[in-house]
Parts: C-alpha cells; sequence; structure tokens
C-alpha cells in the first residue's frame, strides 16, 4: 500500500508540474501539450532522430572510455600509495577546473570533428570517476587486505578480489555524476561546434524562434539523462 501510494505521489508530482507549465505557458512560451506533441511528431522525423543518434554515439564513447581509465586510474591512487603520490597532486589541481572551460582549447587541439567533442565528454566522465575509485578503494578495511596478504595473496590480487569487489556498488553510484557532467558537455560542445547532435538542435531551433522543437530536444535530453 505504501508503494502504491508513493507511486501515485510521484504521477501527481509530474501532472502538477505539466499543469502549472500548461497555465503559465503563452507568447514564444508553447503549452505543455504542444511540446509534448510536437516531441511525439518529432520521434517519428528521420532528422531529429538522427541527431539523437549522434548524440548518444557520443555520449557513448567519451562516457565509457573516461569511466573507464578515470575507474581503473582512481583504483590504483586509493590502493598503492606510490601512485597516490605521483598522481594525485596533478587530480587535485585539475580536478577543480570546469570542465566546459577546456572547450575551446580542445577544438584548438582537435578542430572542429569528433575528437574535440568526444574528449571534452571523455574529462567530464574521467575525473569524477578517479575521484570515486580512489574514495571507495582508499576505505577499504586493513583487516580484509591484511587476512587476504597473510594467507599468501599477491598485491594485484587482493586489489582484483577483495578491494574491487568492496568498491564497486560506490564507483556504480558514482555512474550517475559522472553523466550527468559528460550529458551537459555533450549539450555544450553541439551548440559551440557541431551540425549536428541534440545540442546543435536545442540551439539551431532555438535561434530561429522554433520554441517548441527546442524545448522537445531539451526534454529528449532529460530522457536520456
Amino acid at each position: 500500500t505504501m508503494i502504491l501510494t508513493n507511486y501515485y505521489k510521484s504521477i501527481f508530482s509530474i501532472i502538477a508540474i505539466l499543469l502549472f507549465w500548461e497555465m503559465a505557458s503563452g507568447g514564444l512560451i508553447p503549452s505543455a501539450s504542444q511540446t509534448i506533441m510536437t516531441l511525439i511528431q518529432l520521434l517519428s522525423s528521420i532528422d531529429f532522430l538522427e541527431n539523437v543518434a549522434i548524440s548518444l554515439q557520443r555520449l557513448g564513447i567519451g562516457w565509457i572510455i573516461g569511466t573507464f581509465i578515470g575507474t581503473c586510474l582512481g583504483m590504483l591512487i586509493g590502493y598503492y600509495t606510490g601512485v597516490r603520490a605521483f598522481f594525485m597532486p596533478v587530480v587535485s589541481a585539475l580536478f577543480p577546473i570546469p570542465k566546459i572551460a577546456l572547450l575551446p582549447l580542445f577544438l584548438i587541439l582537435f578542430g572542429l570533428g569528433e575528437t574535440s567533442k568526444i574528449a571534452t565528454i571523455f574529462i567530464g566522465a574521467f575525473f569524477p570517476s578517479i575521484i570515486t575509485a580512489y574514495s571507495a578503494s582508499s576505505r577499504v578495511p586493513t583487516s580484509l587486505t591484511d587476512a587476504a596478504r597473510t594467507c599468501g595473496a599477491a598485491s594485484f590480487r587482493v586489489l582484483r578480489t577483495i578491494v574491487f569487489p568492496y568498491s564497486l556498488p560506490t564507483i556504480i553510484q558514482g555512474f550517475r555524476t559522472s553523466t550527468s557532467i559528460s550529458l551537459t558537455l555533450l549539450v555544450a560542445a553541439e551548440m559551440l561546434g557541431a551540425t549536428k547532435g541534440l545540442g546543435y538542435w536545442v540551439y539551431a531551433t532555438g535561434g530561429s524562434l522554433q520554441f517548441d522543437q527546442m524545448l522537445a530536444g531539451i526534454i529528449c535530453l532529460s530522457i536520456i539523462g
């Protein structure tokens, strides 16, 4: 009963937002119903679906590479003191930099092609993954690792069979942060240096005052996120 009650509350909150949007619309602001109808129509448009597919491809490549490398490096930093001493000062210096500020640099280095966009998304996933994996692996109880070493386990085996499984739930929770940052950077990269993608779609339709299509693109980004 409690689960059903919470389910109804969730539905009610969404309906309330849509009703408020419907009543507040007017002028240049399209209504919720108009935007939803536009989104339904766009989902049958080859041009729109192509933009969605391109954005998903960029997001997927950049996020997977960034998350994988960042998680592996974060695990090593958290477990090996020598690796931590070498890499952590660099990570600590670069992590606070707003990643979107690096986009013009990537455009200069890699041009307007796919590499600059994927590199931007990569950075968005890379640093949060390092911090999450480092934080998780450095909190593994020493009683577990000491017991494994006492039984003759080598250092890498301890990392693989104890530290990584213990850290995995926290690492998976960190995927939410890295995905959110990567999606934000995807939109920024496509707005500044692309002719395809959802970010470009939102920018182009907003610039041509097609606000229903612009909001439909934003809703699609929200669904992806």
